[in-house]
């Protein structure tokens, strides 16, 4: 028995052997079928990774570049073509996969459009005869309005008459307006306003709480003056430019500091009616004599009758006020500054303007000069010259400072000085005063003045990629 037992046990190890024999070759022969199959795969996969991080890296690349090309209108066709391949370079250098070919830039007055390849050197698909693979990304960078609140504080003063200044300042603004609209697909997404000033800033009907058409806009924030010279009862008095004992619309200036200022939130500030007297000097008398309501040398005396125009989407309204400027007056920079302020911003007296804080707005001044600021020598927003002792440099560290206090609170400041007759000292006040230097301009002569105006327009259009 235990032979038989033995015999058995013998030849089921050789079955057992023999079939594992079997079995193990065949096992080999189907690995290593298998085998190249896993490990194509694998390098498949390996390049595959190269190729579509290559294609990433291009991607972040030509839109760096196109963004950075479009977002200045100062540069030429060629020095924009340059910026995109400097970009190019920049965001995807030699030690990044593969080589960028076939840079293609094309350029409307509206957008800038890039596409690329990139070849990449694979290193598992060259055994299946694939030594480079292409990987291509293009990019459209659109300049387009949306959400922007500009204020214009433009230089109405008397020099502006000089050479006819003043029209070819209609034509600039007015052209601002037409390049900020046409190049918005909807109209409610620009706020553009209007504070002109020369010896004083014109609030128009505003002050007293009426629209121009006599509706209501608001509370009143101008106050007569107690005792007023041509109206026995002060509250008498209107806003009414066809009479020259009515008022105006030009307001006084608040006292130090906070002629620099923005105005209270809780609607507390208010401002006194511009009438000017001349402080019973000799001037005074005679002028009083022979033109006593004359609207030059009655209470209006160097108010400038152009009036502001608060942030509104009504393009066509905005160009009238426009075609109506005149120049009158003398130059305080500083007052149509801290205006230009307050009416971006949403405090009382104007409210229009969105939270400084809603990032979907962005606010923006443009300031204009043909000159340096002065001093009338009889009357002005600070009154007359005997009641106070504010000096044009006085005037120019208060412009400093409103100019500061704007920076602060996020708004983008661009700032002009046209014509020959700005000192280098007031440049360098407007070049300080501008958000940075590429939004400081000098325009010398009528047609640098139209151009500048359009430059910027067309920079203030906000920059998204398309595509």
């Amino acid at each position: 028995m235990r032979e038989q037992i033995s015999k058995w046990t013998t030849a089921g190890k050789g079955l057992i052997r023999s079939y594992l024999t079997q079995t193990i070759g065949a096992s080999a022969v189907i690995i290593s079928l298998t085998i190249p199959a896993v490990l194509g795969s694998m390098g498949i996969a390996i390049d595959s990774g190269q190729i579509y991080l290559a294609k990433k890296r291009l991607e972040h690349a030509i839109d760096a570049a196109a963004l950075a090309a479009a977002g200045s209108s100062a540069l030429s066709e060629e020095e924009m073509i340059q910026r995109v391949y400097d970009f190019i370079e920049a965001n995807y250098s030699d030690d990044k996969l593969g080589e960028i070919e076939d840079i293609i830039i094309r350029m409307t007055e509206d957008s800038l459009s890039v596409s690329a390849s990139v070849y990449v050197d694979t290193i598992f698909l060259q055994f299946l005869g694939v030594n480079t693979a292409e990987a291509s990304s293009d990019t459209k960078v659109v300049r387009e309005v949306r959400g922007i609140e500009v204020m214009m504080v433009l230089d109405v003063t008397g020099s502006m008459s000089s050479n006819n200044n003043i029209a070819s300042l209609r034509t600039a603004a007015t052209n601002f307006v037409d390049i900020l609209y046409d190049r918005s697909n909807e109209d409610d997404t620009i706020k553009i306003g209007m504070v002109p000033y020369s010896s004083a800033v014109n609030v128009g009907p505003y002050g007293l709480g009426k629209n121009p058409d006599g509706s209501d806009y608001g509370d009143p924030f101008v106050t007569a003056p107690s005792n007023d010279r041509y109206y026995s009862n002060s509250s008498s008095i209107r806003f009414d430019q066809s009479r020259s004992k009515q008022w105006h619309g030009c307001v006084l200036a608040r006292d130090y500091p906070e002629d620099t200022k923005d105005s209270d939130a809780d609607g507390s500030w208010t401002w006194e009616m511009y009438r000017s007297y001349f402080n019973d000097s000799t001037s005074y008398n005679t002028r009083r004599n022979a033109e006593y309501y004359n609207d030059r040398y009655g209470p209006n005396y160097q108010c400038n009758e152009a009036y502001v125009v608060p942030l509104t989407s009504d393009a066509s309204y905005l160009k009238e006020e426009i075609r109506d400027l005149e120049a009158y007056g003398f130059t305080y920079g500083n007052l149509g500054m801290v205006w230009g302020y307050r009416m971006l911003s949403p405090n009382f007296p104007f409210q229009e303007a969105a939270p400084f804080d809603d990032l979907i707005w962005q606010k923006v001044v443009v300031m204009m000069t043909d000159g340096n600021n002065t001093m009338n020598s009889e009357y002005s927003a600070y009154g007359g010259t005997r009641t106070h002792n504010v000096s044009v440099s006085d005037l120019n560290e208060r412009f400093e400072e409103v100019c500061t206090e704007m920076k602060k609170k996020g708004i983008q400041i661009y700032t002009v000085t046209f014509s020959g007759g700005v000192s280098n000292s007031t440049k360098g006040y407007y070049r300080r005063c501008a958000s940075d230097a590429t939004k400081y301009f000098d325009a010398p002569s009528q047609n640098d003045l139209v151009n500048t105006f359009e430059q910027i327009s067309k920079e203030l259009s906000n920059l998204y990629i398309t595509q």
